[in-house]
C-alpha cells in the first residue's frame, strides 16, 4: 500500500454510459477533461479516461477523500449514466502518475487492444472486473504514451 505524505492512496476505477447526445459529445468531452485536469491537480488525482462505444471507463488515484469526492461529483453529473464502481480499495501505486487526467477515444485502430485483452464483439465495460478494467486501461495508457513519444520525435 502507497503512502502519499501521511495519506494512504486509493484507486478506484468505475464504468458509465455517456448520457451526452450525440452531436455534442466531443464538445462535452473535452469540458470534462479540461474541468478534470483543474480539479485533479488541485488534489492531487490522476487517472485516464477511456471514451468508447457510448461508454466511460476511468481510473481516478490519489488521496482517498478526494478520489471518492472526485466520483462523487462524477457520478451526480448528468453526462454521466449507469455509474458502476468496478474497483475501489488502496492502491500499490500509480499507474497514471504522469496525468492529472488523460482521455482517449478508441479508434478502429485501437480494435487491437479489445482483442489482445479477450473483449471482443459488444464492449461492455460494466461487466469487467476490477483487475480487466485495470489491464485495459493501462493498455491504453501505453497507446498514449507512445502516441505522445511518436508525436514528439
Amino acid at each position: 500500500m502507497a503512502r502519499i505524505g501521511s495519506r494512504t492512496l486509493h484507486q478506484l476505477i468505475y464504468a458509465s454510459r455517456i448520457a451526452i447526445p450525440w452531436p455534442d459529445q466531443g464538445r462535452e468531452v473535452d469540458q470534462i477533461i479540461e474541468a478534470s485536469v483543474r480539479n485533479n491537480q488541485a488534489v492531487d488525482v490522476t487517472g485516464l479516461l477511456l471514451v468508447h462505444d457510448g461508454w466511460f471507463v476511468q481510473a481516478l488515484e490519489g488521496p482517498a477523500e478526494a478520489v471518492l469526492n472526485t466520483y462523487r461529483r462524477i457520478s451526480d453529473d448528468a453526462r454521466h449514466g449507469d455509474c458502476r464502481v468496478l474497483h475501489a480499495g488502496p492502491g500499490e501505486s500509480r499507474s497514471f502518475e504522469d496525468w492529472h487526467m488523460c482521455a482517449r477515444h478508441m479508434t478502429p485502430a485501437d480494435e487491437a487492444i479489445l482483442d489482445t485483452l479477450s473483449m471482443k464483439g459488444l464492449f461492455e465495460p460494466h461487466r469487467l472486473t476490477g483487475k480487466q478494467a485495470l489491464r485495459l486501461l493501462k493498455a491504453v495508457r501505453g497507446v498514449q504514451h507512445s502516441t505522445r513519444l511518436r508525436a514528439l520525435g
